[in-house]
């Protein structure tokens, strides 16, 4: 097994790391965005992230630390990849409820819509927003991060 350390020398800490060239196949890091998730009232945003790549991506999951709960039962977060900051889906997440504390994600919060990887099109793109829509009941106190896990597609 291949092994690297901080004292590796950068460019063979990379050598290791990246599998062997084959004919055909290209390798690529997965990305990760974190930002704050923002407290609001119902229908309030706790984040938007525009994709920062000039290219395709799949977000391949997308990950929330809810470090102080919302406030008010019954509180919940929708994501998805949607055209605007303002525009909301769940095809990620659907109702993750947002007065609790934890981490959740596309696998353990699919709800009944979510739970799927998503196209997210290059920066101003059609779909170039992940957004995150507080629903149903507001979240003043929340606080914690979202993690945007995302593989560019060249």
């Amino acid at each position: 097994m291949t092994t690297i350390s901080q004292a590796d020398p950068v460019a063979e800490a990379v050598k290791n790391m990246i599998p062997p060239a084959q004919s055909g196949i290209s390798y690529v890091a997965k990305r990760y965005i974190v930002e704050d998730l923002a407290s609001g009232n119902a229908n309030a945003f706790a984040f938007a992230v525009q994709n920062p790549e000039g290219v395709d991506c799949i977000v391949t999951n997308v990950i929330v630390d809810i470090t102080t709960a919302g406030g008010t039962a019954s509180s919940v977060l929708d994501v998805d990849v949607v055209a605007s900051a303002t525009d909301t889906g769940d095809k990620i997440i659907d109702g993750l409820d947002l007065n609790a504390t934890g981490v959740g994600d596309r696998h353990d919060n699919a709800g009944t819509n979510g739970g799927e990887p998503k196209k997210w099109d290059k920066k101003d793109g059609t779909n170039d927003y992940v957004t995150g829509k507080i629903l149903v009941q507001n979240a003043a106190s929340l606080a914690g991060k979202v993690i945007i896990e995302y593989v560019p597609l060249s």
